[in-house]
């Protein structure tokens, strides 16, 4: 079931890309909203995502990863009121943007030999409270 989806988001992406320039993916992000008493195990999952991530994407080239980030906060009860605390959730946004539209498509191609990718899918479907995907980056800062 799982790879039945991986292929049609695939298919949907490369449909995309020929759609006559219409939506140009070459980026996603995904917000997960996790418990506190899972975030250790939801952490050690993201780090094993970003080693594989370091060592199988190419930081140079016309395909290349232009930038990956996980940032991580905590839920507060109230932003304008510091004192009421914490909710106890814990969130984590996943950022990647490819040079390319066929840099993100490659990485989708990538990811099936990583061997956490069935977990990391079950994860972000249990978390997730926002999936940008495709995504296409509209405004971004390079040093």
């Amino acid at each position: 079931m799982k790879k039945l989806l991986i292929i049609l988001l695939l298919s949907l992406f490369s449909s995309l890309l020929l759609a006559d320039g219409h939506m140009q993916a070459n980026s996603f992000a995904v917000t997960l909203k996790v418990p506190q008493e899972d975030a250790a195990r939801v952490e050690a999952l993201l780090q094993s995502h970003h080693q594989f991530m370091h060592d199988d994407h190419s930081l140079s080239g016309e395909n290349r990863l232009n930038s990956y980030s996980i940032v991580k906060g905590f839920e507060v009860v109230d932003m304008t009121d510091p004192s009421k605390g914490l909710t106890g959730n814990v969130f984590y946004f996943l950022s990647e943007h490819y040079q390319t539209p066929t840099g993100l498509q490659m990485h989708g191609e990538n990811s099936q030999g990583w061997d956490n990718l069935q977990e990391f899918q079950e994860t972000m479907y249990k978390y997730q409270i926002a999936f940008a995907f495709p995504g296409e980056v509209i405004a971004k800062m390079n040093r």
